[in-house]
């Protein structure tokens, strides 16, 4: 009989593990240095100098694993066995402070360790901690036994899903979801609570052929020894639903609950914080879509905020001039639709790039010509540009948007912060953030007088054989004919519904949705992208109907004057982004006539825009 037949009781619970006398973490003063360890980890630090913990980058077969501003994660190796030592750092006025109301994280994370070992709850297993000086900075380590093969739930998963044998992969997913499931509501029941609960914070180890344990890493943010009140159990459960809302079924992710409510059951009773969950599971689901809505909300604006910061993942700059420039130099999840998210940028490359930020736009006579070949768009209120840039991983292309001030007024308000640069920046990365698709904003350069800006420039990747919708339909139309036309009309007026519900379910207004302003990329799979960033806002709530509508009316108009694209076409993209859950099948007849109608006005309004631009321009 295989595992999955038993019933829950027959398979665990595993009664709680206790620390042996041999486990107990004792003081350990060795070289100069205090330790607390355990678990024998004295002996090995006997054969370890004390210096040798204050310079791993220079020690034979230490690998770095991870860094942020705060936190190094090395692997290393003593005696042939591996462990995972983490360096946190003890310096800065905000680290004071917190160390006046918490515990730093090196000992939270050793008491979470211990705590888990106590309780049963699978979890990276602490050696030793210490308090030490590396380059005459204080800092602080923890050493915890290193637990190999293993990768983090994000990386297994996407392996799994990869998987041919469908089969296999059921039994795969269903073994991990039980596995996971167990974990989380054996640590719920005895009071332990994971406060950064994603998936990259869970292991996967296999321990035989297609069979593996979780565990729990990163447990300085874990609150230990309280109850788990409904409230925290939707929190703690929004968090890691926030990577598997994009990357699995609502099949597995409904699957999971009830395998958590099953297992929260079977631990009730065996711990003294035990307690049974005061919400059904209708109840719990509609409970974690609320909570999993305001985790994504928080984690977004965070994300938003850290675009404008100095970080690790982007950089502030200053050049001649009067410029300063807004790079970004990593990202920590690479991207397939964006090359440079596998490229380190750093400062000094975008110092020798930026050195002169109008040399694309200001040519000499000798460039003009070349210049003038590179103009992609040239606007009164706007001049867009490639431009190649040189790197050692083989050249980077890239669009260049210059904003221009159309009138004397207009003039004066861009003169005031934030520039239409840093619009363009922001909104770029927030709908990045939101997973949302568009070119990589890449440099922000404003140059200014005090607090005055009078000159921006944003630059953004450029993605090679993608073509705006309107371009793309007026080549493809007439090269195709019978079915091939059908499909690829079908493929993009799906693509087009899904991001436009994607849109509006994070909260951006559209009032320039234009085919020009919606990049397509053919290969390998369809893909749309949202470029021109002047005519989307992010509110803070959600769309009204006339918001709703903007979007669908505008493009509509431009899609007016393309051959090919017919009133059923139109009706029937209309009825694919009306149809849904409780939605009748005719919806669309209600929204029709106000769509040609405001179309009608907006086609008036729009043709009369363009005598006007030529009457005192001289161009559309």
């Amino acid at each position: 009989m295989s595992t999955s037949s038993l019933p829950l009781s027959a398979q665990s619970p595993r009664p709680p593990r206790v620390a042996t006398p041999d486990n107990a973490a004792g003081p350990v003063a060795h070289d100069g240095l205090t330790w607390t360890a355990r678990n024998g980890f004295a002996e090995v630090l006997a054969l370890v100098p004390a210096s040798v913990w204050a310079e791993p980058e220079r020690q034979p077969g230490w690998k770095r694993v991870k860094k942020n501003g705060r936190r190094e994660v090395w692997r290393v190796l003593i005696a042939g066995r591996a462990y995972f030592v983490k360096y946190y750092s003890d310096e800065g006025f905000r680290t004071r402070v917190k160390r006046l109301f918490r515990p730093p994280p090196c000992i939270a994370e050793w008491n979470g360790g211990l705590f888990a070992l106590r309780c049963g709850i699978p979890a990276v297993v602490p050696a030793g901690h210490a308090a030490l000086q590396r380059n005459g900075l204080r800092w602080s380590l923890l050493v915890t036994e290193a637990v190999e093969p293993a990768g983090t739930l994000s990386e297994f998963w996407r392996q799994l899903q990869s998987d041919e044998d469908v089969r296999r992969r059921r039994r795969d997913v269903m073994q991990l979801a039980r596995q996971v499931a167990e974990m989380i509501a054996r640590a719920h029941q005895a009071g332990f609570e994971h406060l950064d609960m994603h998936a990259a914070n869970l292991l996967v180890a296999p321990t035989a052929p297609g069979r593996y344990r979780t565990l729990f890493v990163d447990l300085q943010s874990a609150r230990l020894n309280r109850p788990i009140s409904d409230a925290a159990v939707v929190r703690n459960l929004a968090q890691l639903n926030q990577w598997f809302r994009k990357n699995s079924s609502i099949k597995d992710r409904l699957r999971f609950l009830r395998l958590y409510l099953r297992w929260r059951d079977e631990f009730e009773h065996a711990f003294p914080h035990g307690r049974p969950l005061r919400l059904s599971f209708r109840a719990l689901v509609a409970a974690l879509d609320v909570a999993a809505q305001r985790h994504a909300q928080r984690l977004w604006a965070q994300r938003d905020r850290r675009a404008g910061r100095r970080g690790s993942y982007f950089d502030r700059i200053r050049l001649g001039g009067g410029w300063i420039a807004q790079v970004a130099t990593s990202v920590k999840h690479r991207s397939e639709d964006s090359r440079t998210s596998g490229l380190a940028l750093n400062a000094e490359w975008w110092r020798e790039v930026l050195s002169a930020p109008l040399r694309w736009f200001e040519p000499t006579p000798n460039q003009r010509a070349a210049a003038a070949e590179h103009a992609v768009k040239i606007g009164h209120s706007g001049v867009t540009r490639r431009a190649l840039l040189a790197h050692d991983d083989g050249p980077i292309p890239v669009y260049i948007k210059r904003c221009l001030a159309r009138s004397a007024w207009r003039r004066l308000s861009q003169l005031l912060p934030p520039s239409r640069g840093m619009r363009g920046w922001r909104m770029g990365h927030a709908l990045l953030h939101r997973d949302l698709p568009t070119p990589r904003p890449l440099a922000l350069l404003e140059r200014r007088v005090g607090p005055l800006i009078r000159e921006s420039l944003l630059m953004t990747e450029a993605l090679p054989g993608a073509l705006d919708l309107e371009a793309h339909l007026r080549r493809e139309l007439p090269a195709a004919g019978g079915r091939a036309t059908y499909r690829l009309k079908s493929a993009l007026g799906a693509a087009l519904v899904r991001e436009l519900r994607r849109l509006e379910e994070r909260h951006f207004a559209h009032r320039d949705c234009k085919a020009s302003n919606i990049l397509v990329l053919p290969h390998p799979a369809l893909r749309l992208f949202w470029i021109d960033m002047d005519g989307l806002r992010l509110l803070r709530r959600p769309l009204r109907e006339s918001e709703r509508l903007r979007p669908l009316i505008r493009l509509h108009v431009s899609l007016l004057d393309i051959a090919g694209v017919t009133r059923t076409d139109r009706v029937r993209f209309l009825t694919r982004y009306l149809s849904g859950f409780g939605r009748t099948s005719d919806a669309w007849r209600r929204l029709w006539p106000q769509l040609v109608g405001a179309a009608a006005r907006k086609s008036a309004a729009k043709l009369a825009r363009r005598e006007w631009k030529l009457k005192n321009y001289g161009r559309e």
